[in-house]
């Protein structure tokens, strides 16, 4: 299936699950709580491929909503805002369709930081919950900690671990970790998932990085990385950053989920032509 017509149903695909939650809001309680059930099953299904968010926080997001007797008043913003984003994935969809890809994406991602750190400029500082204990027993790792290292730190940010993009994309940086190390460098993931969730990520694909959580999405804010959907939060959108062991962003990938399969090999090529 051509890369467009493929990425056009899945975006409405994804539109057609969020109209199921619209309308879970709007519904009587016994008809709310059945289209849950249903917005869970399509979730699990449709969310992943399009935009890589966490299906399981969506979900009880919207089920904690009709629980807890929220006001007709809020069913019904909280529904529209839904309306919206929905819009906004059809309407990507139309331009994805007749070749506009730009300004599809720049409609999808229309909450997405665009600012980007300068290149050759030093890297915002962070320090973050790491997925395991460090040597010295501490559980976080921050910036700081990974320049005294004294080598190059490949810092990618993903929308949420068990995906099929971003498992895609740990393996493919676990397979080319040994050629990393050669190149004095280490990778470290950044996204808004539990530290747990991202320890049973790097068990279940025996990753032999670390995972950092970014919980709220303030690290990704800063370095021009999050997504925030309205009515379910802020997502680390899938970005790539390589930073010198003076702790300076030298380059920074953008488009990169268009291009999961081969994007651990073009940032190595990146990395040997900076380190030229």
């Amino acid at each position: 299936i051509p890369m467009k017509l493929r990425t056009t149903l899945l975006l409405i695909a994804w539109a057609s699950s969020q109209c199921y939650t619209a309308a879970a809001y709007v519904a009587p309680l016994t008809s709310r709580r059945r289209l849950c059930t249903s917005f869970k099953n399509s979730a699990s299904d449709n969310v992943d491929a399009t935009i890589d968010s966490n299906d399981t926080n969506q979900y009880s997001d919207l089920q904690t909503h009709y629980s807890t007797g929220s006001s007709r008043r809020d069913f019904f913003q909280r529904s529209a805002n839904i309306f919206a984003v929905a819009s906004t994935a059809t309407t990507s969809a139309f331009f994805l369709s007749t070749g506009s890809s730009t300004v599809a994406n720049a409609a999808l991602l229309s909450s997405s930081s665009s600012s980007l750190p300068p290149l050759n400029t030093p890297a915002p500082d962070f320090e973050l919950p790491n997925s395991r204990n460090n040597n010295d027993g501490s559980t976080t790792t921050s910036l700081s900690s990974l320049l005294n290292t004294k080598k190059w730190t490949v810092l990618y940010f993903y929308p949420g671990a068990f995906t099929s993009g971003c498992t895609l994309e740990a393996r493919n940086f676990q397979t080319d970790l040994p050629t990393y190390q050669n190149l004095n460098a280490q990778i470290v993931g950044v996204s808004v998932d539990s530290v747990e969730k991202n320890s049973e990520f790097c068990s279940a694909e025996k990753l032999e990085y670390t995972l950092l959580t970014d919980e709220g999405g303030h690290v990704s804010k800063l370095y021009g990385s999050s997504l925030s959907i309205p009515g379910f939060g802020t997502f680390s959108n899938r970005q790539t950053y390589i930073i010198d062991p003076r702790g300076d962003v030298r380059w920074v990938f953008v488009d990169v989920d268009s291009k999961i399969p081969r994007h651990s090999g073009d940032v190595l090529e990146k990395l040997r032509e900076l380190q030229e």
